[in-house]
């Protein structure tokens, strides 16, 4: 009895985690931007305007977008180079489903795998709309789900977005 009891309790756990962060999210335009607040880094306009070669040091980049999702250093190099790497799949929504199924049971997961599915699709669509707008006002902007900064002796030379 005691059993089914937390089962459930971990059931209504996680979904009362992900009904609020998707209700918090509720009137913003985009969902996994508002989800992860550094999410504008994968926007080519706003890197242009944040990110400048030889004076954005990593302390700042840190501030703005967080901790990369990796670091390499550049054993090779003179120069004290490094690159850090953002992934905008390990982030956002995917950051909070991770989380909720670590208390679920696998019934519970199965759903929740089902409700994020649904909003993925969704995004998607919303995404798609967005783009379709820009490109008919003339407004369409290069965005990306991977970032590589480049850094030489803690500070930026350099970025892709992919």
């Amino acid at each position: 009895m005691r059993l089914k009891y937390m089962n459930k309790l971990r059931v209504v756990f996680a979904l009362c985690l992900l009904t609020g962060v998707l209700g918090g999210c509720a009137n913003t335009g985009d969902l996994m931007s508002s989800l992860n607040p550094g999410a504008q880094k994968y926007d080519a306009v706003y890197l242009k305007k944040t990110i400048v070669s030889g004076k954005t040091t990593k302390t700042q980049v840190q501030q703005l977008f967080g901790a990369p999702a990796e670091e390499q250093l550049d054993s090779a190099s003179r120069s004290n180079g490094s690159n850090w790497t953002y992934n905008k799949s390990e982030e956002g929504l995917d950051k909070y489903m991770a989380l909720a199924n670590k208390y679920v049971s696998n019934d519970a997961r199965a759903k929740l795998y089902d409700a994020s599915a649904q909003v993925s699709k969704a995004q998607g669509v919303a995404n798609d709309v967005g783009s379709v707008a820009s490109a008919q006002n003339g407004h369409g902007q290069a965005k990306g789900s991977r970032l590589i900064i480049y850094f030489v002796n803690d500070v930026v030379d350099n970025y892709k977005l992919y």
